[in-house]
């Protein structure tokens, strides 16, 4: 399946989501342990994780003015997906 998301946009977030792991590695450790802010009520840990990753990596404003005038959640899930490390619920 291809994505929707266009790969300049891709690569961007790939950069700024790297640099954040970089400066954060214990990221997916916590989100596994669900040693983060209301980790109880987490149904996609996955999903959550992504979304969190974009956010604290600074992207809101970028996604919003450059991808979902042509994309929406589902695109950028699938684009992030691609990008973020893989999580597993251990809580």
């Amino acid at each position: 399946m291809a994505l929707k998301i266009k790969p300049e946009h891709i690569e961007h977030m790939r950069v700024e989501i790297e640099k954040l792991l970089a400066d954060f590695p214990d990221l997916p450790a916590r989100y596994e342990s669900g040693n983060f802010i209301r980790s109880k009520n987490v149904r996609d840990l996955q999903c959550r994780f992504c979304f969190d990753l974009m956010h604290m990596a600074g992207l809101t404003p970028f996604v919003c003015r450059e991808i979902y005038p042509y994309a929406n959640d589902d695109h950028m899930y699938s684009a992030l997906k691609t990008i973020c490390p893989t999580v597993i619920k251990k809580y």
